[in-house]
């Protein structure tokens, strides 16, 4: 099956979670003409008080903002409602990028989910059903929409049950170029279900329904079609463009239909060049031929797009090292590396081979680039030293197309539906010894005119991401109360930044996450992170990310306002050089488990002060250790606004590694302190670590609304420091008896670990019925070196031998309650004489 077949074929198997609903629910329009200025409707919850709108990008600006209305109709669901709809106007620059812009709304108490909005070169048309002739809709020639050429059409698939189809007449003359694009997938607004409704296909028919072109699917925009193609003779004034369904569902699909004749390449060669230079490259597959031409390649690094006066680019790669294009011969010599080598497979079963010279031990990274640039390879890389028959290493498994492999981190999709990058594979290589090898390119299918291939080899940098994960990751559903970054003026909130790691990293040392763009008054705290603590909390994340707890703090002189920022991870040794990227995803018409067909990037965070909170909150840190297999509890203290008496839920949301705490705690109104309880596992992390709670209100008081956060105002206390350390002592015994009737001591051995001052009390825990100890309970100190229990057993105790018997030893100091479990005894009940 091809791979894009695959990619459908996949993700049409799969079933939709419950739609987790956000602030910004609904944009209308979903695209607008660059250079001019368009009116938008935001329609969500929680939208009241609506201040700015923040694009995480130059191009767009939104301007008079209007205040919130009530919708008629809204949408109902369990305990709350999408209510509400406030417009605005968005001023789109004449320079503006064509394509997805994202933002977020700033109300006056938080920020709302991510948002998108799309931008075109051309002028915005909506389409019109028409009724003529009792035919409904402009679903055949005779009812087509009349449009012109150089537009894009707001069009929608509606839920009819015969199925909905679309056709528009445009004018057409022999020898011209057509294109047409659909966005549909790509324009998507819904988080979660409905995917198979925006699976379009695309025909292009003359007045007599001969086909002359079509697409469903294909290698640069996946689900959402395209095509180009040269008008032939014989066709008229006129053509018909149909869209329509690739098969039926009753959910509703919006698109913008792009016609025009622009240029439409489907490859570009070389894909990609040194930054800063002026690259020349042919554009590979319009139906009037190929073309060559100059293309600026730009500075810093990266993947890049660029655009002319069409609806969607090619993309391209920077990199800093020499391009190397196959040759003619059988084999292409790289004179050094780091290098890109380029070529086209253009024929099925063609193998292009590289010849390099390294070392024993040399470290490489070899990162293919042909689907993640949009072309239709499904890439195979070897490695094979010069005269073996068997390659040394090879990128067609599992092992060279992970996430991880390509530093994607965020949405899992099962079958690689919405990144096309998982087709390209992405090996480290340690040559074996010194020498000749040849690196080989092929594919699995794909081969053809448009077949375009990179590789980009170098030693692999050292480099450390900031990533804000979706709170839920089976899905990726953005919890807009934990990843969106609003803080309340006069107080703070935190967030867990994830900090993995890159390819190839060898970097284990100490590191600081460095914050660009914050607004005044706006500071970071918690930023320094050590090697042992990072290695440590990857190894215990089940995602293997390291996840840190950072403070935003906005101080008294802070403004309400928003900012576009990026958190940065530097080495704290000045010496060694890290690269460094912030990211975040979002998944869109998500499914069950967290296959999204389309998966939204973003490199910069949204992040606002907003008004003052009427609550904050406090830890009281603890002046002693947590021990291991020990229990303690932080006091909690929250602080009320006079007349503010809502319900408040606070939880802790990070602690060092090995602690545990209790589930959220509600306070109500007429509470304000509280407790936190830790334990610590007997193998927790030693030393000390940070721990972070979190203060929220709920929405309408309903702890049960799948809101992802909306309309909840979050604080965040002042994040503590707690040490775990040794015990205070362990416990031992030797197995032991006693008969029904009678009574017996039960001696436990000390062994002193960790210095206390005072007695400390001990308890005999998990005695069966009819089994006690006789009070006044033991007590012992420091310097202690055995334990005895007072055992008595009545007439009815259950005979048989009693395992995992264990003792609680109660210390007290600084005015602090520590409970540590320790010990496993074993006590035989033996029947009376």
């Amino acid at each position: 099956m091809p791979r894009i077949a695959l990619i459908i074929a996949l993700s049409l198997a799969l079933t939709s979670p419950l739609q987790a609903l956000r602030l910004a629910e609904s944009i209308t329009p979903r695209i607008g003409q660059r250079g001019t200025t368009v009116e938008v409707a935001i329609r969500g919850m929680a939208l009241t008080d609506t201040k700015e709108i923040l694009f995480d990008g130059p191009g767009i600006r939104a301007v008079a903002i209007g205040p919130v209305t009530r919708l008629p109709h809204p949408r109902e669901y369990p305990g709350f409602r999408l209510d509400q709809e406030v417009k605005c106007r968005f001023e789109i620059a004449p320079d503006c990028a064509p394509g997805e812009h994202r933002f977020r709304v700033r109300t006056a108490t938080q920020l709302s989910h991510l948002a998108t909005f799309h931008v075109t070169p051309f002028p915005v048309v909506d389409e019109k059903e028409c009724i003529e002739a009792k035919l409904e809709g402009n679903d055949t020639p005779a009812t087509a929409q009349i449009m012109s050429l150089d537009v894009t059409i707001l069009g929608s698939i509606n839920n009819s049950g015969r199925g909905d189809v679309d056709l528009y007449r445009v004018p057409a003359k022999a020898g011209e170029r057509l294109s047409v694009e659909v966005d549909c997938v790509r324009l998507s607004d819904v988080y979660a279900g409905a995917a198979a409704a925006c699976d379009l296909a695309l025909r292009v028919i003359d007045a007599a329904g001969r086909e002359l072109a079509a697409n469903d699917e294909n290698p640069l925009h996946v689900q959402d079609p395209l095509l180009s193609l040269k008008l032939p003779a014989g066709i008229g004034d006129h053509v018909f463009v149909e869209v329509r369904r690739s098969i039926f569902d009753r959910n509703v699909a919006p698109y913008a239909l792009h016609l025009g004749r622009f240029e439409r390449p489907l490859a570009v060669y070389p894909s990609g060049g040194p930054p800063g230079e002026k690259l020349s490259v042919t554009l590979l597959g319009d139906p009037l031929g190929d073309r060559r031409t100059e293309i600026a390649v730009p500075n810093p690094t990266g993947t890049f797009q660029p655009f002319g006066d069409v609806p969607s680019g090619l993309p391209m790669r920077s990199f800093a090292a020499p391009n190397v294009l196959e040759a003619a011969a059988s084999e292409t010599p790289v004179p050094h590396i780091p290098a890109a080598l380029n070529g086209i497979l253009a024929r099925p079963g063609e193998m292009d081979r590289f010849r390099v010279k390294v070392k024993k031990g040399d470290r490489l990274r070899l990162r293919v680039y042909a689907a993640t640039l949009g072309s239709p390879l499904d890439p195979v890389l070897n490695i094979r030293k010069d005269g073996e028959p068997q390659p040394e290493i090879s990128g067609d498994d599992a092992s060279g197309r992970g996430l991880a492999d390509r530093d994607i981190r965020g949405p899992t999709p099962r079958s690689g539906t919405c990144l096309k990058d998982t087709f390209d594979p992405s090996l480290l290589w340690e040559p074996k010894s010194d020498g000749d090898y040849l690196i080989e390119i092929g594919a699995n299918g794909g081969e053809g005119p448009a077949g375009v291939y990179r590789v980009e080899v170098m030693p692999p940098p050292d480099a450390v991401f900031s990533l804000l994960q979706a709170r839920d990751r089976s899905t990726w559903s953005e919890h807009v109360g934990y990843t969106g970054l609003a803080v309340p003026k006069g107080n703070r909130w935190t967030v867990n930044v994830s900090l993995p790691f890159g390819q190839g990293t060898m970097f284990k040392g100490d590191m600081e996450i460095v914050a660009s763009g914050l607004p005044p008054g706006v500071t970071l705290g918690n930023t320094r992170i050590s090697g042992a603590e990072h290695a440590a909390r990857s190894a215990a994340s089940p995602y293997g990310l390291a996840d840190w707890p950072v403070e935003l703090i906005a101080g008294p002189d802070s403004r309400p306002g928003g900012a576009v920022i990026t958190l940065d991870v530097r080495s704290t040794d000045p010496a060694k050089k890290i690269e460094t990227a912030s990211m975040q995803w979002f998944p869109f018409l998500n499914s069950s488990g967290g296959d999204a067909w389309r998966a939204v990037k973003t490199e910069r965070f949204i992040m606002a002060v907003t008004d003052p909170a009427p609550f904050s909150i406090e830890l009281q840190a603890p002046a002693v250790p947590l021990v291991r297999g020990g229990e303690m509890a932080i006091p909690v203290k929250l602080t009320r606004r006079v007349g503010f008496d809502e319900p408040i839920d606070f939880v802790c949301d990070n602690a060092p590694v090995g602690v545990s705490y209790q589930p959220a705690e509600t306070l109500p109104g007429d509470r304000g302190e509280s407790v936190l309880r830790l334990t610590a596992d007997t193998n927790a992390r030693l030393g000390g670590g940070p721990l972070s709670v979190v203060a929220f209100t709920r929405r309408d008081n309903n702890p049960h609304a799948n809101h992802g956060g909306a309309g909840e105002i979050r604080v965040s206390a002042p994040i503590i420091l707690i040490n775990v350390a040794e015990p205070y002592l362990a416990l031992g015994s030797e197995p032991a008896s006693v008969r029904r009737g009678g009574g017996i001591p039960y001696r436990w051995t000390v062994t002193p670990k960790t210095p206390f001052e005072g007695e400390a009390e001990v308890k005999l825990l998990g005695l069966p019925k009819g089994v006690t100890v006789r009070e006044p309970f033991p007590r012992i100190t420091a310097a202690s070196k055995e334990v005895v229990f007072q055992i008595a057993a009545t007439e009815e105790a259950l005979l048989g031998p009693v395992n995992n018997l264990e003792c609680e030893v109660i210390v007290h100091a600084a005015g602090q309650e520590i409970r540590q479990r320790t010990g496993k005894g074993i006590l035989r009940i033996d029947p009376k004489l």
